[in-house]
């Protein structure tokens, strides 16, 4: 008996030692458990605040950006050239082919053979079909350039910066030329396929004589007979003219759009000419500090916007990028790849929505040699987030080049918050308090908050680069290009070695890093407000999802 009651003791004693440390294991997880961190809500200034209304849709935030111009579509016919850019497949879509029809300073291309004796054009379209076939492997969608006339349809061979930018001394023959040049394509990749991709008449025709050496005239008599033609062949074609050169060079501007709407067209006597979209080239200065999209595209805005048929066509910029650093240097580069690249894409884009501008085509957003993204391009994953979502109406009083670009998707809402600075050298931070209410916010009191960053420490690599490769002892050339997406423009061939040597921390730098994850604000008097801190080139997206 005493046995039994010895036991019973030494098990309830058992139990209470097991109820014991289950309770303080319990204890110590609870003590390990990070709750989120709550944001308290800041004293804004109402000179810095952008009232946001979640309710109110201005329109939808669409991909402007997946579109790449290519110079040479041969390099399509490269095994190992399509499998280096597969990494870039989430950002394009779509390739703009030029200089396609021959005429290079370069002679590939060289499809026309002449004529016979019944005058009749002799072509030899193998190679194209070729590198067209290479192209289509890919996935993306082509979009052809109906730009430089073949070597051998003028007498007189004159070389230009871009090689042969006269007319063609004989319009039938260019006629035969593009008919032949179209049935080829829907004979290997079939009408109801190539009905659907866009042609472009030229590349900056009012830019002569490097792209276009003849008058005014002559280009509007070229493009009618060119849309003629394909519409010939595609009906249903999607045409339009090459983009207008927008520096002060340009012999002409608007002009093209008033022909197109009321002028006589050269191929048919009729009135018009038809035209599916129109473009430009943007290219920005960084020696010229500012930021002049608005002053480029109004005039261009203002006359589509005037004649009823053009008015919701797509206005696309189809050459764009960053022309020349702080210094005046070109080089190869056409971008800018650190922070300060990136903060003025987020400006652009924000510009963009403005005026209405369908498309900007881009150079690329990797740094050369790599797939490794610019800066620009971390910022291209932030829009990536936001794409088909509605921008929403936001009222500020902030001045210069910063602002807030606000996306509902879903129930998610997203603020792309900049402040962008147009010398590199600029410490001109900033402070921005968006406010947030209606709509979505009507109908939740807590958000979890996450945020992504691109500034001169987070998402750029190019200053470790640079101080790496300088470390080394590489050669500088000083009067080199600086900062571009090619380092070649500002140092010797040694560079690269730098670059694979150190491959793996530059890959770290280069990712877009997450720099608030979780953390919850809470709506008071039915609005959310936030302090967004910025550098003086810095872009942020702010993610706000409902508890």
């Amino acid at each position: 008996m005493m046995t039994i009651k010895r036991n019973n003791i030494l098990f309830i004693i058992f139990l209470l030692c097991i109820f014991q440390f289950s309770c303080s294991k319990a204890e110590d997880i609870e003590e390990v458990v990070e709750e989120p961190e709550e944001i308290e809500e800041p004293t804004i200034n109402p000179d810095k605040t952008v009232s946001i209304n979640t309710g109110a849709v201005v329109g939808e935030f669409y991909n402007f950006w997946s579109t790449r111009p290519m110079i040479n579509q041969n390099r399509f016919s490269s095994s190992n050239f399509r499998a280096a850019i597969e990494e870039i497949k989430p950002y394009v879509k779509s390739y703009n082919l030029v200089r396609v029809l021959g005429g290079r300073t370069d002679n590939l291309n060289t499809f026309y053979k002449g004529v016979d004796d019944q005058g009749k054009i002799i072509t030899d379209f193998s190679g194209l079909i070729s590198s067209m076939q290479g192209f289509m492997q890919t996935g993306f969608k082509p979009r052809i350039v109906l730009d430089n006339v073949p070597w051998a349809m003028n007498a007189v061979k004159e070389v230009n910066t871009y090689g042969n930018t006269n007319p063609p001394d004989d319009y039938d023959l260019w006629r035969q030329y593009i008919n032949n040049f179209l049935q080829t394509l829907i004979t290997e990749f079939g009408y109801n396929e190539v009905k659907t991709w866009r042609f472009r008449v030229a590349t900056e025709p009012n830019y002569a004589p490097q792209h276009w050496n003849g008058t005014k005239e002559d280009f509007f008599k070229h493009y009618d007979i060119t849309v003629d033609e394909v519409l010939k062949v595609i009906p249903e074609a999607i045409i339009g003219p090459g983009n207008n050169l927008t520096e002060g060079v340009a012999t002409f501007t608007t002009e093209i759009i008033d022909h197109c709407a009321n002028g006589t067209n050269y191929a048919t006597g009729e009135k018009g000419t038809q035209m599916d979209f129109f473009c430009i080239s943007y290219y920005e200065k960084i020696d010229e500090n500012t930021v002049r999209l608005p002053n480029t595209v109004e005039k261009y805005r203002a006359k589509l916007d005037s004649y009823p048929q053009f008015r919701d066509i797509p206005f696309d910029i189809q050459e764009f990028g960053v022309l020349r650093d702080e210094n005046g240097k070109r080089g190869l580069s056409l971008s800018d790849a650190t922070e300060l690249g990136a903060s003025w894409y987020a400006r652009i884009a924000d510009l963009a929505y403005d005026y209405k501008i369908s498309e900007i085509y881009d150079w690329g957003q990797e740094v050369e040699g790599t797939t490794l993204p610019e800066g620009r391009r971390n910022v291209t994953e932030m829009f990536l987030k936001m794409e088909g979502g509605n921008r929403i109406e936001s009222i500020d009083n902030i001045n210069d080049h910063a602002g807030v670009i606000p996306v509902t998707k879903g129930n998610i809402i997203y603020l792309l918050v900049y402040n962008h600075n147009t010398s590199r050298n600029s410490t001109s931070t900033r402070t921005v308090y968006p406010q947030l209410e209606g709509g979505l916010i009507s109908g939740g009191s807590s958000w979890k908050m996450n945020t992504w960053t691109v500034d001169k420490t987070h998402g750029v690599f190019m200053h470790e680069l640079y101080k790496d490769v300088r470390a080394a002892g590489v050669g500088e050339k000083n009067s080199g290009r600086i900062y571009g997406n090619r380092p070649s423009d500002r140092f010797e061939d040694g560079w690269t070695n730098v670059l694979n040597a150190n491959l793996a921390k530059y890959t770290q730098l280069a990712q877009l890093p997450q720099t608030i994850k979780d953390s919850i604000v809470r709506k008071k008097d039915g609005k959310i407000t936030l302090k967004v801190d910025l550098e003086s080139h810095s872009v942020k997206l702010i993610e706000l999802i409902p508890q």
